[in-house]
């Protein structure tokens, strides 16, 4: 059971990143807009930045091909990103009600890849076959 539970996990954790870099490789203008509106010089670079993070680290999450380096990427790109895009300061109730929510649920995810850096990817992963 804890074998799927880690192949289980492994999904949950990184198909959220993989749904967004792969709607921000399709939508490039959207997303440069998303990445302009946080203030951040060069948008088209940490766009680019973006994408290459959510997919590699999304896949080698998900299939457990040096599953902790890319935990360690998403877990920084997770902190980076609610530092960045779910500020609460300024803001007041329902507003400042739903990016608090969101910065709790980007730490639950954090909380996860710190999980998967310390365990590992587990027994149904690219890294338990490379052993």
């Amino acid at each position: 059971m804890t074998d799927f539970g880690c192949l289980l996990a492994r999904f949950c954790l990184s198909l959220v990143f993989l749904w967004s870099g792969v709607a921000k490789l399709r939508d490039p203008a959207g997303g440069t807009t998303e990445v302009a509106a946080l203030g951040l010089p060069m948008p088209r670079l940490f766009l680019t930045l973006t994408i290459l993070c959510q997919i590699a680290g999304g896949l080698m999450v998900l299939v457990g091909f040096c599953a902790r380096l890319g935990a360690l990427a998403l877990l920084g790109f997770t902190i980076a990103a609610t530092l960045l895009g779910h500020r609460t300061s300024g803001l007041s109730g329902a507003a400042r009600q739903q990016q608090m929510t969101t910065s709790l649920e980007h730490l639950a995810m954090v909380g996860g890849f710190l999980l998967l850096t310390i365990y590992g990817a587990g027994t149904f992963s690219i890294d338990d076959l490379l052993r």
